[in-house]
């Protein structure tokens, strides 16, 4: 039981470095988890405009609700740091 107990205090004294990784964690891997779609561009001479493609990239709308909370946990451990000095 003692050892819970110092292992809980010692969670409760590192918890805004704690956010802080799982904060930067969260967010840098949900902002390279971007996905794309290709494909051939239209145009009226076809001659002129062979190989042409078009890329589209875009994030998901659970990777940007993951990147938000990364960035809001990363804001709320760096607060919790600065107010514990």
């Amino acid at each position: 039981m003692k050892k819970f107990k110092r292992f809980k205090n010692t969670l409760k004294s590192y918890i805004g470095e704690i956010l802080i990784i799982i904060g930067t964690a969260l967010s840098s891997y949900n902002i390279f988890n971007f996905s794309y779609r290709t494909n051939t561009g239209a145009c009226l001479p076809s001659r002129l405009c062979k190989g042409i493609y078009g890329v589209a990239y875009f994030y998901r709308d659970t990777s940007i609700l993951l990147i938000s909370a990364g960035f809001i946990l990363i804001v709320a451990g760096i607060l919790i740091v600065k107010n514990k000095k």
